[in-house]
């Protein structure tokens, strides 16, 4: 149990929800560590979480049309519900809270980003669009150390970031990396059944985009990458698992396969991840492919990189726009991978540097930090 000699109650802050989504996996064990050590977890959520699916089954209804509509009932409920929190964990923009998580990284370093990529028009646009300035002055809201008691961040840039931005005291910043399940290895009959079950053949050489936010990610780029490399290896798809809009991304390349829950059969069929991220705190797909044995192509814009080593677990490009480079990256990991020999060392390296990013360790330091919010509550 956390150090408190008392079962806590833990609020958790998540406006929306996906079956396969990284910060519903994250919140989910956070939860179950939580209510396995005796404490009470509930969730402020929309109608569209499952009942069943958060631990303990104990959910507290949000409107969520919009985030200010789910802050205002989210006040709303807390006042009403009579139930007394000990600590408010948030992965929401919402002020005031004990403890943030910047799984979505900094709105302001997301918009700066992307705005090198827009024409003089987009860009105008978008620093005067109603959501973001919205978002924008929640968030310089949220990181006023007098707001925000504590913010886990999950990269070394996003650290960077709110201390750049904002001026949030470094000393309130606890690093905590994403971690995920070990996926392993899969044999040889495990991908041979995944790619039977998605149509692709023994000699198709698949390239695997995971994730929402398209834009962000960079699956136009990633796409481009794949038809670029078509012209030398006529056998190449991409599988895109996600949610997106898929009218803007039309390709005969591109094969889209919707929000997956269970992502271990995509891995399993997979031969390089790609993911030519503008703007990525750490991501968790990343993670789960390194797992998963596959190399990793991504840009210097995505936390992951800062753990990865180039040439060991793939290649780090700097523009996450230069399609060139992207598909050079990702032809010769394919021709490593067709080396049986180096095929079997990369797919170690990559295990192994996976295996260091563990559910169990993020939960852990979370657990510990959690430990110290209390205690300086309980102490003030």
């Amino acid at each position: 149990m956390t150090h408190s000699s008392r079962p806590l109650t833990i609020g958790f802050l998540r406006r929306g929800y996906s079956p396969s989504g990284g910060v519903e996996i994250y919140l989910k064990g956070l939860a179950g560590g939580l209510l396995g050590q005796g404490h009470r977890v509930v969730l402020f959520g929309t109608e569209a979480w499952p009942v069943e699916d958060w631990p303990g089954g104990e959910i507290l209804r949000c409107q969520g049309v919009t985030l200010m509509s789910y802050i205002s009932d989210l006040e709303r409920i807390r006042k009403e519900c009579g139930v007394h929190f000990d600590l408010i964990l948030s992965v929401e923009k919402v002020p005031g809270c004990d403890l943030y998580r910047t799984d979505e990284g900094l709105h302001l370093a997301w918009l700066t980003e992307r705005s090198r990529h827009l024409s003089p028009w987009a860009k105008w646009f978008q620093w005067r669009n109603p959501k973001h300035r919205e978002k924008l002055t929640l968030e310089r809201e949220l990181f006023r150390p007098e707001s925000t008691r504590r913010v886990i961040s999950i990269s070394e840039k996003i650290t960077r970031d709110i201390i750049s931005y904002y001026s949030y005291p470094e000393g309130q910043i606890s690093l905590i990396r994403n971690g995920v399940p070990s996926l392993g290895l899969p044999s040889l009959q495990e991908r041979e059944s995944a790619r039977a079950s998605l149509g692709i053949s023994p000699d198709e050489k698949i390239i695997l985009f995971v994730g929402t936010g398209w834009e962000r990610k960079g699956l136009r780029t990633a796409i481009r990458v794949v038809e670029l490399l078509q012209t030398k290896i006529p056998k190449i798809k991409l599988l895109i698992a996600g949610k997106g809009s898929q009218r803007s991304y039309r390709s005969s390349v591109a094969q889209f396969l919707g929000p997956v829950k269970e992502m271990k059969k995509i891995y399993a069929a997979g031969d390089v991840f790609v993911t030519p991220t503008i703007y990525e705190p750490f991501s968790l797909a990343a993670l789960e492919a390194l797992s998963s044995g596959i190399p990793v192509i991504t840009s210097s814009a995505a936390g992951i990189s800062e753990v990865m080593s180039c040439g060991i677990h793939g290649e780090i490009i700097e523009n996450p726009s230069d399609a060139g480079a992207f598909a050079e990256a990702v032809g010769k990991w394919l021709v490593k991978l067709d080396d049986s020999e180096l095929a079997s060392r990369i797919h170690s390296d990559c295990t192994a540097l996976a295996s260091e990013f563990t559910l169990e360790r993020n939960l852990k330091e979370t657990l510990a930090l959690i430990d110290e919010v209390i205690s300086e509550k309980e102490n003030c």
